[in-house]
């Protein structure tokens, strides 16, 4: 190290001399302390006449950086993973799940640490993650089969039969019930005509002539007289079988009065509708539909059962109506050439089509209980009245069996259930 000497008085000297001295202090703490010593230290100062200015100047070359002699090198680097390096806190472990937060850590260096979320990690184990409710285990199960389709033979038919002779005479009027097929046909109950299944099949309404309607429990073979009047009858079930509709002739048989009424099962609140004869109730519980005629229109009506909402489906002087099973349609007969033959017409009127084209008489259709066949009462072109069936769209007619039809034929009925 050089010092420069001066002329100057003492007091300049000494600040000069204690200016060095700090320069010297300060450069070798920052080089380390402890550390080895520069190789090579300038320190210049420099000052100037009054006012006095010293300028102090220090340069350094460190020393080559060599391991102290006692330690041994570290090994050269593998394939493995080195170790992280230590910080002030351990890492977290991955129980929180997440993705990944960089943070300042000890000495302003990066540390991995774990940002949680909503949603559980996914570990690797043989068995399902809990939740909050228990996960069965899966085994293995047999795919139960599919129901069969429908056969015709699980069909019952319930219908009307005249033995023939005097219509004046009641037991001459009797229903029978029997299978889609046409097999198995039983006689329920006599004297009684027009009869109406409720709608889980274990009772039926019916009219016994000259008497009025009752209902008989199929299961306990009782009848109850509901409605006592000798000129009421084709009575059907509400949806829920808690309430029937049927019409009565007011005064006599084929009066100009008919009356539309809702009763309740056993007979009692009895309510008037607007005129019509031969009702039916839909399946959805919603619409009455029924036939009749308002000033010069005949054709097929609906109404409300509350007697609201009266409105006019048809104008071509049809009846005998039935619902398919949806509710969505309705299917009759009128006239077509001379002859009654089968329709069928949306609920709004739109779409009607005919289904059966004969010589004869085709007429009381109804479907069946899954909408994939309608039956009707048919003379067959004259020659003898039979139960026929068809698809829903007029195709595969088929007679099913033959059945004793009184004169009034327009005051039989038919009616599908399941057997």
């Amino acid at each position: 190290m050089k010092i420069f000497r001066s002329t100057r008085r003492r007091p300049v000297i000494t600040f000069v001399v204690f200016s060095l001295v700090l320069a010297l202090s300060l450069l070798l703490a920052a080089c380390g302390g402890g550390t080895p010593t520069p190789q090579v230290l300038v320190v210049t100062a420099t000052f100037t006449s009054a006012p006095q200015v010293v300028v102090v100047t220090a340069t350094f070359t460190p020393a080559p950086l060599n391991a102290p002699s006692d330690t041994p090198l570290p090994p050269p680097p593998t394939d493995t993973v080195p170790a992280p390096l230590p910080t002030e806190t351990p890492l977290p472990t991955a129980t929180s799940g997440g993705g990944v937060a960089i943070q300042p850590g000890q000495g302003g260096q990066p540390t991995a640490t774990l940002r949680p979320t909503n949603l559980p990690l996914p570990t690797a184990t043989d068995t399902p993650p809990p939740t909050d409710t228990a996960v069965p285990e899966a085994t293995a199960t047999t795919k139960p089969p599919s129901a069969p389709k429908a056969s015709v033979k699980s069909y019952g038919v319930i219908y009307s039969n005249f033995d023939g002779g005097s219509e004046s005479d009641e037991y001459k009027y009797s229903i029978w019930v029997m299978r889609g097929d046409g097999s198995e046909a039983t006689e329920v109950f006599r004297p009684a005509i027009e009869p109406a299944y409720s709608p889980n099949g274990k009772k039926v309404a019916f009219y016994r002539p000259f008497n009025g309607i009752w209902v008989y429990d199929l299961n306990s073979k009782a009848a109850n007289h509901v409605v006592v009047s000798d000129y009421a009858e084709f009575a059907s079930f509400s949806p829920d079988g808690k309430e029937l509709v049927f019409h009565e002739w007011v005064g006599n048989w084929w009066s100009a009065d008919v009356n539309l009424y809702v009763v309740n099962a056993d007979g009692s609140n009895r309510r008037q509708l607007p005129q019509g004869i031969r009702p039916a109730w839909s399946p959805k519980g919603g619409l009455i539909a029924f036939d009749s005629c308002r000033g010069t229109s005949c054709g097929i009506f609906v109404v409300q059962p509350n007697g609201q909402g009266l409105r006019q489906v048809t104008s071509d002087g049809g009846g005998k109506v039935s619902w398919s099973p949806d509710g969505k349609k309705l299917i009759y007969s009128a006239d077509a050439g001379g002859n009654p033959e089968i329709f069928v017409v949306n609920q709004d009127g739109s779409g009607k089509k005919q289904l059966t084209k004969n010589t004869g008489n085709d007429t009381l259709p109804v479907y069946s209980p899954d909408g994939l066949k309608i039956y009707f009462l048919s003379d067959q072109n004259g020659k003898a009245w039979a139960i026929r069936s068809m698809n829903p769209d007029g195709s595969d007619v088929q007679t099913i069996r033959k059945v004793g039809v009184p004169p009034r034929w327009q005051f039989s009925r038919l009616w599908v259930g399941w057997w």
